[in-house]
């Protein structure tokens, strides 16, 4: 049987291959920068100014008004503070709504461009008229904005007169534009006085007639536009009907067209175009105190700035 027992040997060192090929790889590398040129300057101003500015004196009187502002002790109207904290609610509200708005978003204005010059677009004519010498008594817009109607009469005959006019219509948008001819000419058998076209319904146009008569002609019917008119009878007018105009009814939507003449009669009248007729819907008359001694043309002014009227 063989025993085991320790010994001491020398000790055996082994180098690195792997350290000693690492070291043979290195090199060594030095960089160094240029000097750096550096210089002290300095600067002086060679002189100085002392500039002030001063505003205008103010003369005597605007010296007293801002001295009585500042020194008043005078309440403030009465009312004013409780009218100013009522309504301050509603006013904010409006402004942040109008600051909200886009309705004149892209709205360039350019004051500099602007004249007071008037320039002539169109001269608008209708031959016939011309050679019998009628005048233009009543001109008005369509709603659209791009037709303009136009009333031929006489505005120089004082006397009942069934002298034929006619009332004739342009299209200024139209491509081809006839200034000299009118794209739609409505024959009347005497003189319109008076002339108003439809605030929604571009078709319609009511018209005042010199015999007392009260019309609305559809454009929209080539064969026969008149769709209703009122005819000589003891609820009509009795002189020349010097102004219509289209007015709202207490049913939405629906107008109806007010008439005057110079005899202090201002009739409301309802269109039942099935049966083409108007209907009498209102009569007033001016009070006899406030009819003034003077010419049609000047009655027929002041009955336009809304004079007193009562229910006869």
């Amino acid at each position: 049987m063989i025993m085991f027992t320790d010994e001491v040997v020398d000790s055996v060192s082994v180098q690195s291959l792997w350290r000693k090929s690492r070291q043979a790889a290195q090199e060594s590398r030095g960089c160094q920068t240029r000097a750096v040129h550096s210089a002290e300057g300095a600067v002086q101003t060679v002189s100085t100014a002392s500039i002030s500015t001063q505003t205008e004196q103010q003369d005597q009187e605007t010296e007293q008004l801002l001295l009585l502002l500042q020194n008043r002790d005078e309440p403030d109207p009465p009312g004013l503070r409780d009218f100013l904290q009522r309504v301050e609610g509603l006013v904010i509200r409006e402004l942040v709504k109008n600051a909200k708005s886009h309705a004149f978003d892209g709205l360039l204005v350019n004051s500099e461009d602007y004249s007071q010059r008037v320039s002539c677009l169109h001269c608008l004519q209708h031959p016939s008229a011309q050679e019998k010498g009628l005048h233009v008594t009543s001109v008005s817009w369509s709603c659209t904005g791009s037709v303009i109607a136009c009333a031929y009469g006489r505005i120089d005959d004082g006397d009942w007169s069934t002298e034929r006019s006619c009332v004739c219509t342009w299209n200024l948008d139209r491509r081809g534009l006839c200034t000299k001819q009118a794209d739609l000419v409505i024959d009347v058998p005497t003189a319109v006085t008076a002339l108003c076209c439809h605030p929604h319904r571009p078709a319609l146009i009511a018209g005042g007639l010199y015999s007392g008569e009260v019309v609305v002609w559809d454009t929209s019917r080539t064969q026969d536009p008149v769709l209703a008119q009122t005819g000589m009878s003891t609820d009509s007018h009795r002189e020349p009907v010097y102004q219509v105009a289209w007015v709202p009814l207490q049913k939405k939507g629906e107008f109806g067209v007010l008439s005057a003449s110079p005899g202090g009669r201002v009739l409301l009248w309802t269109v039942d175009s099935d049966q083409g007729r108007f209907v009498l819907n209102a009569a007033y008359a001016l009070v006899r105190q406030q009819v003034p001694h003077s010419s049609s043309a000047s009655f027929k002014v002041r009955l336009r700035r809304k004079l007193k009227l009562n229910s006869f």
